[in-house]
């Protein structure tokens, strides 16, 4: 039986992530995530026009879980600290469970080559790193990080041991944990950033 249209559509996004990790972004084709998928490029083309609009579903996929991160941190009231910490160690727990999506993350630079893509990724990225800015902005005006950190200095930090940690467990075939070495990496970079 033919699947919904609604579960059709979230298929081809899974399937488009899952052949993504396998054969990078250079490679990506319609054709090969209509194999994947086990349709043909007429039926993928029946929900998505162009691979743009794939890829275009896929970004605003992975970006959902973004609102969840961020609400939970208000929902629970978090520390400014508590906060950084709990926004970089959710990303390491979702990726370890779901590691094709870090194909995604590793994707990003290539993506922002195509004009529509552009300004969905760079909203993505400012997104997380304003919510992260602030929160150390925050944390230093509650004295609990020195007052001469740049808050957007020590995002850049965080970010990028982030995605620096995430490439290495690519290439290392997931073989640690990336929620122990992203969660290591905070505390380190947040206890030489605290007041004593």
């Amino acid at each position: 039986m033919e699947k919904s249209l609604i579960k059709r559509h979230e298929s081809i996004i899974v399937s488009t992530i899952q052949t993504l990790n396998e054969v990078g972004l250079q490679n990506l084709s319609t054709k090969l995530i209509a194999k994947q998928e086990g349709v043909s490029e007429g039926t993928l083309f029946r929900h998505f026009k162009t691979k743009t609009e794939i890829m275009l579903a896929v970004v605003d996929h992975f970006s959902q879980y973004d609102n969840a991160i961020i609400e939970t941190c208000s929902q629970k009231n978090f520390s400014p600290l508590e906060a950084i910490r709990y926004f970089y160690n959710a990303y390491a727990e979702y990726y370890q469970n779901y590691p094709e999506i870090t194909a995604v993350v590793q994707a990003y630079d290539s993506l922002m080559c195509d004009v529509e893509l552009t300004e969905k990724v760079s909203s993505i990225i400012y997104k997380r790193s304003e919510f992260i800015i602030r929160t150390i902005q925050a944390a230093i005006d509650q004295k609990h990080i020195c007052t001469n950190i740049d808050p957007t200095m020590l995002e850049n930090i965080l970010t990028g041991g982030s995605k620096e940690i995430c490439l290495k467990w690519r290439i290392e075939k997931y073989s640690f944990s990336i929620k122990e070495k992203t969660a290591a990496m905070v505390e380190l970079i947040l206890n030489g950033c605290m007041k004593n």
